[in-house]
């Protein structure tokens, strides 16, 4: 146990002071003696991210080939992983003939089948996938899994909000007072800014001038996009309301 959690607080401290993502996984695949190690994020609302963001220790070769493919259409750690809440270890995936096919083109490229999987959900409901394999016999797998697993899946959530802070940092998302997102839903909603006054207890003129400052902040053509992109980023939610 004295070993395992040096070997957390050392993960702790990597990606803690990683100077990106790619660093972050790097250093726990090294810290733990992993084979591998990838952080998979999933589509961002809003379309911060254009295309998948991966950040992986697997060979340049190998994650060409996977994309080639498409095995992410059939890779049962993606598409279990993306549904399920709880950790898991491979070796609880469901195996179809695709799959099966897939983790034997996995091994004939030397990569090690023993994998282990932290399914994430913030609380934006952002979901991403942390999972790690090493080359090790089912015996030592269980071991290591035992000793480490929930050491790696607070690692797995410390990089996700690494994660998420690299991507704002480069799409910054719209700052909104608490009076605009509440002018927002309450349009949402279907009210109008006369209901909505009466409901915050302001006049209609300050409930338009602070729908027009969100739809400002969202570079919205009107209300009504703007509230699409408010719900699209998870500023808002149209029921029930939070306030």
């Amino acid at each position: 146990m004295g070993e395992a959690t040096s070997q957390y607080e050392k993960a702790y401290l990597a990606v803690d002071t990683a100077d990106s993502v790619e660093t972050a996984v790097v250093a726990v695949r090294d810290i733990y003696a992993l084979d591998n190690a990838t952080y998979h994020l999933a589509q961002l609302p809003g379309g911060l991210v254009d295309g998948p963001y991966v950040k992986s220790t697997y060979p340049a070769e190998w994650l060409t080939r996977y994309l080639i493919k498409g095995y992410v259409r059939i890779d049962p750690v993606v598409t279990e992983g993306f549904s399920r809440m709880l950790p898991f270890d491979w070796s609880e995936l469901t195996m179809t003939a695709q799959a099966a096919d897939l983790f034997a083109d996995f091994q004939a490229h030397g990569l090690a089948a023993q994998g282990y999987s932290v399914p994430i959900i913030d609380k934006l409901a952002r979901r991403a996938l942390f999972s790690i394999n090493a080359r090790m016999s089912d015996q030592e797998w269980a071991a290591f899994v035992m000793a480490h697993g929930a050491g790696i899946a607070e690692i797995a959530h410390k990089i996700h909000r690494k994660a998420m802070e690299e991507i704002h940092q480069a799409h910054p998302l719209p700052r909104l007072g608490p009076r605009e997102l509440e002018c927002l839903t309450w349009s949402a909603q279907g009210k109008t800014a006369k209901e909505t006054a009466r409901l915050l207890h302001v006049s209609e003129v300050t409930v338009r001038d602070y729908l027009l400052s969100a739809r400002l902040k969202l570079d919205a053509e009107n209300i009504t996009k703007a509230i699409a992109k408010a719900i699209s980023l998870r500023l808002i939610n149209i029921w029930p309301p939070s306030f």
